[in-house]
């Protein structure tokens, strides 16, 4: 199968729109991006946040000329490593305000010399060398994982000289209202990063800027100062594989970017594709991943497909957190031995027992009490992050009129445990039931040793081991980049993580037989935001 575009990083802007397919969800979620309003959206990894933020980032400026959209990608949190304890507060700061500077200036918009005065705390008053100065500042702070630097934020402005400042350019320049929009929010498992966000976030508010942000669920950290429900609008990005419209959107998904070939043997073996999304769980890039995977559209390649990604891969993308940030490692271990263990058992059972019985139901649900131990919460929300398990509702009543949270296990994880996975597919979907599930009391025995987990903070030094650790191992844990990516960078000697990181478009052009600027920028994208997903969780 041919290669797709799993990350949005690796999409041109040109690209964004021809590519995009939207349901009423997702025009929903378009809606409140494009608002006055502040907007949160909560999704687990390759759900779509980022295309979608970029869809919206397109259209509110084809749409209104006096409206500015800046896209700002925070995926270099987890390099960040400085004394400063606001470092993350600054550097979101400057990467802020050079991704704003750079936009106005390619629309060509002016910012006068005194406007310049309030961007920059030193003696430059014009935009070109503002900029200049910002990046090096960011730059500094990217690199600040290596140890040893030297860093002078003395040139950063105030927040309020900011916001006059943005105040300035729209009053001079006839603009309504400029939009941030903040991507991978800050390093999931450092929750100081993340509060420092949220100041940020919230810092920004002002009737002439709109700040929306992608962040994802169960592990991000909002602070003391910021109130869901009062400072943003909130949104969750999900899609519900009984959804009536879900196989057609994600066969237009696919065939978006899919050749004619690919997209023939789709509509000839219609109901093996329908297995493949019903198991990715409304997740796109797994979808993706699993149809480029196939070596052909078979009944046994699909199934031997299914087995291996959801009983092996999913699970170890899972576990590998604990071995990257070992302060999580017992609750993250925990989690999955629950699942595995406990709940998936518990599901295949009773679907089991009324399979017996001769009643069409069937479930991929199970329900957790209110007053569950936090560390089963907490373990619960790791395994949201990674997507393996998905909250739908709370306050769900129970029997004994008991109220808990209701959770779904993706399907393919489910599925996957049959010898013929697609060859069950059809019927097992017909047969789900919302209504039914496991519950799993306050009390539940499983949650036996769960009470004898201690989750460890991470420290500075701690998490600098992480990331030398992390840094140090082969370009073979970054599963997605294809093997042909792999084996090119491996020829020009790219063998680690840091390795790679290190590296320029221009020298991959250099160093890499046949990879001309094209090639070679797409390539560093998908590599870089891989790697940099990598080390962020």
């Amino acid at each position: 199968m041919s290669e797709f575009y799993l990350r949005t990083e690796s999409i041109k802007q040109t690209e964004i729109l021809n590519l995009s397919v939207v349901n009423s969800s997702d025009i929903n979620i378009i809606k409140a991006l494009k608002s006055p309003e502040p907007c949160l959206l909560e999704g687990s990894r390759g759900t779509g946040k980022s295309f979608l933020m970029k869809v919206s980032e397109l259209e509110i400026e084809s749409e209104s000329e006096s409206s500015v959209a800046v896209f700002v990608s925070f995926n270099k949190s987890s390099l960040i490593n400085t004394n400063d304890h606001l470092q993350f507060y600054h550097w979101m700061l400057a990467k802020t305000l050079k991704s704003l500077v750079n936009k106005l200036r390619k629309k060509g918009i002016v910012v006068s010399s005194t406007t310049a005065n309030l961007l920059s705390n030193d003696v430059n008053n014009n935009e070109f060398e503002i900029e200049k100065d910002l990046k090096n500042i960011v730059k500094i702070f990217e690199e600040s994982y290596k140890g040893n630097i030297s860093l002078d934020i003395s040139s950063l402005p105030d927040i309020e000289d900011v916001k006059e400042a943005i105040e300035s350019i729209c009053e001079e320049n006839s603009l309504d209202r400029i939009y941030f929009f903040f991507d991978e929010a800050a390093h999931v498992f450092r929750p100081e990063q993340q509060r420092q966000f949220f100041n940020l976030f919230k810092d920004l508010r002002s009737p002439y800027i709109t700040c929306n942000a992608a962040i994802y669920p169960g592990v991000t950290y909002f602070g003391d100062s910021f109130e869901l429900t009062h400072d943003c609008i909130y949104k969750k990005l999900e899609r519900n594989i009984k959804d009536s419209d879900y196989l057609q959107y994600f066969k237009d998904i696919v065939c978006k970017q899919a050749d004619k070939k690919q997209i023939d043997e789709i509509d000839r073996q219609r109901e093996l594709f329908n297995t493949l999304a019903f198991a990715s769980g409304g997740n796109p890039r797994m979808l993706l991943k699993t149809i480029q995977d196939l070596d052909k559209f078979s009944v046994s390649d699909v199934n031997k497909l299914i087995k291996s990604f959801y009983r092996e891969q999913v699970w170890a993308e899972h576990t590998e957190l604990g071995e990257k940030y070992k302060g999580h490692k017992n609750i993250i271990d925990w989690g999955r031995d629950f699942l595995e263990n406990s709940v998936i058992p518990a599901i295949e059972n009773y679907n089991n027992s009324r399979k017996v019985k001769g009643v069409d139901e069937a479930t991929i649900y199970f329900w957790i009490h209110k007053d569950a131990p936090q560390v089963v919460k907490e373990a619960l929300r790791l395994l949201t992050y990674t997507g393996i398990i998905r909250e739908i509702d709370k306050s769900v009543r129970a029997t004994r009129a008991e109220l808990g949270t209701r959770y779904e296990v993706k399907y393919g994880c489910i599925i996957s445990l049959e010898s013929n996975p697609h060859g069950e597919s059809k019927d097992f979907f017909k047969s789900l039931s919302l209504k039914k599930f496991p519950e799993f009391g306050k009390n539940h025995s499983a949650y036996t040793k769960a009470a004898e987990i201690i989750v460890i903070d991470y420290n500075d030094i701690q998490y600098e081991k992480s990331l030398k650790n992390m840094l140090e191992k082969s370009i073979d844990v970054l599963s997605l980049l294809t093997p042909w990516q792999k084996s090119k960078l491996k020829s020009a000697g790219i063998n680690t993580i840091e390795q790679l990181h290190s590296n320029t478009e221009e020298s991959l052009i250099e160093n890499i037989y046949n990879v001309g600027p094209a090639r070679a920028r797409l390539m560093k994208n998908a590599a870089t935001a891989e790697l940099l997903e990598y080390l962020s969780g």
